[in-house]
């Protein structure tokens, strides 16, 4: 027996021996949509590499029933040789709540955010692709070390191949390209190359609306069935926002940030990050101006106790405000109250 039909075989038992009748999910109890628009949950690294089937079906399920209907998974490099059979059952779980599975690609070369915070493998194993400072120093995040230049074809080269194997590998139906960490500008050699030896942040974006252009078309070529998404900061600059926006065969652009407006204060990952009182409107009218669908990523992890308040008062602006493609975490990481937080959630997102 191959291994992706046995680990459905043991998907299937547990659900018959394991889990109690009520928390199998029934279509009936799907709360019915309001509109068109997509709700993503995601679902980062759920119970790590010890995954229980059906504490995963109970996660579902709850997702389900505030009418999500794609669940999006943190992809690793080393996931493709390391968790196939994790990702497999998360897969078949979700298909049979009529959910599809997104990946978002984690930290592959270190370009793109994702979780958990870890160094790049192919990063480590490849110090040609480095990015360098002007100094020619290389430039090291203290969240994941070393990130690999967009700019040298090795880097592309690895995100393709990698991008198309998990294609093959499971039944995902959408790429996320999640916070790229390569909007700087690029001192290394082969940036040095590409942009004619005078750098600019005005040739770095365009480096990355290049970069990112050719891996989504790529991705449509050979399944032309999976949707390809981008989103970045919601501080970022609005030229660079105008630029980003023109990235090719992509389905929805956006940006992610606290479900709250910048007067309202609370903790913010940087400046400026928040998606009310028309910070976020700016990316779903740039996404709107390239005939694309907007997209919002709520971001209710990190959080604490003292911005429930803010999160209260303003959530139910967010939902009712957030455009075309919602996504939210699904009982994110570092929460002083993750019942509390998640309840609202729940709350708001049955009533959009």
């Amino acid at each position: 027996m191959d291994r992706r039909n046995f680990v459905k075989k043991i998907s299937v038992a547990g659900a018959c021996s394991v889990v109690a009748p009520s928390v199998i999910y029934a279509k009936k109890d799907r709360v019915t949509k309001k509109s068109s628009q997509l709700l993503n949950a995601y679902y980062f690294r759920a119970h790590m590499y010890t995954l229980v089937p059906h504490q995963v079906r109970e996660d579902l399920k709850w997702m389900a029933d505030v009418g999500t209907n794609v669940v999006s998974l943190g992809v690793l490099e080393q996931d493709l040789y390391a968790a196939v059979e994790n990702i497999d059952i998360i897969c078949n779980e979700a298909s049979k709540m009529g959910m599809e599975v997104y990946a978002v690609p984690s930290r592959w070369g270190g370009i793109v955010a994702g979780a958990p915070k870890v160094a790049s493998v192919f990063t480590c194993q490849n110090p040609q692709t480095w990015v360098k400072r002007k100094n020619g120093e290389t430039l090291k995040s203290s969240i994941s070390g070393c990130i690999s230049s967009i700019h040298h074809p090795d880097t592309y080269d690895f995100v393709e191949e990698t991008t198309l194997k998990m294609l093959k590998t499971w039944d995902i139906k959408g790429v996320i390209w999640d916070e790229p960490k390569t909007l700087g500008v690029d001192y290394c050699d082969a940036a040095l190359k590409a942009m004619n030896g005078h750098p600019t942040s005005e040739k770095q974006i365009a480096a990355n609306v290049d970069f990112y252009s050719r891996i989504n078309r790529k991705i449509k070529e050979v399944h032309p069935e999976v949707s390809t998404h981008f989103f970045v900061f919601a501080s970022v600059g609005q030229q660079k926002v105008e630029q980003l926006a023109k990235i090719d065969a992509m389905d929805s652009f956006g940006c992610d940030g606290r479900p709250w407006g910048a007067k309202d204060g609370g903790v913010l990952e940087s400046k400026g990050k928040t998606l009310l009182d028309g910070n976020g409107q700016r990316f779903v009218d740039a996404a709107h101006k390239n005939n694309r669908k907007g997209l919002w990523l709520i971001e209710n992890h990190n959080m604490p106790a003292s911005n429930i308040p803010i999160l209260e008062k303003r959530l139910g602006e967010v939902i009712a405000q957030s455009p075309e493609h919602l996504i939210y975490y699904y009982f994110p990481r570092n929460l002083e109250k993750p019942y509390e937080v998640m309840n609202l959630f729940k709350k708001h997102l049955r009533n959009r």
